[in-house]
């Protein structure tokens, strides 16, 4: 292309407006300093609506101690935190108001209550010692384990699995460890079976 032919094609181009130079200049300080997004009011509100709908999914309403905690969640869960082993009266108190009639045993390190103590709702109590396998259908079969699952430091109750006046019974020793703070025993006893109180023996001897 010839010099000739550059100043053909530039005479062919019009002239910038002042509207053009305006754009140009806007376009080229917008890119060396990019405006700030501008969240208006109700996209405000919005958020924080959402922020309150998650919280109160995660967490209804929170009773207890520092020792242990109850919450509820909007589809009935409960989930307890344990934080030390006492006061089992209180905690039985607290899952009462929660509509889970509960018995409830802590234990010295080492230890377990005898059984049978009450009459249970499922053959994963009080039976005789069953191997591995056939412990493993009834873990599989039991209503009880579905009412309630362990975790590190807490766990939930499912409310579906309990039936009108069957108690949970629940019994927590020291876990000995720094990493495993208790250990839970949990089974469902029958309606209308008492639950005797708690005759502790050491861990490997009679019942269990």
């Amino acid at each position: 292309m010839t010099m000739d032919d550059l100043k053909t094609m530039w005479a062919s181009i019009p002239p910038a407006t002042p509207e053009d130079l305006s754009g140009a200049r806007r376009r080229l300080l917008d890119g060396m300093h990019p405006r700030r997004r501008v969240v208006t009011v109700p996209r405000l509100a919005i958020a924080a609506g959402v922020a309150a709908g998650v919280a109160a999914t995660a967490l209804v309403a929170g009773t207890g101690t520092s020792a242990y905690a109850v919450s509820k969640s909007p589809d009935g869960t409960l989930t307890v935190t344990l934080s030390e082993l006492r006061d089992p009266e209180g905690l039985e108190a607290e899952l009462g108001k929660a509509g889970i009639n509960a018995d409830v045993t802590f234990l010295a390190p080492g230890t377990h209550c005898v059984a049978p103590r009450f009459t249970g709702v499922d053959e994963s109590y009080g039976g005789p010692p069953v191997g591995p396998e056939e412990l493993r259908k009834q873990v599989a079969r039991a209503r009880s384990f579905k009412a309630i699952r362990g975790g590190p430091g807490a766990f939930q109750i499912f409310p579906e699995y309990i039936r009108p006046h069957e108690t949970l019974v629940l019994e927590f020793s020291d876990g000995e460890n720094a990493e495993v703070l208790w250990r839970m025993g949990s089974w469902l006893a029958k309606a209308g079976s008492p639950v005797k109180p708690c005759v502790p023996a050491a861990l490997g001897g009679l019942g269990g």
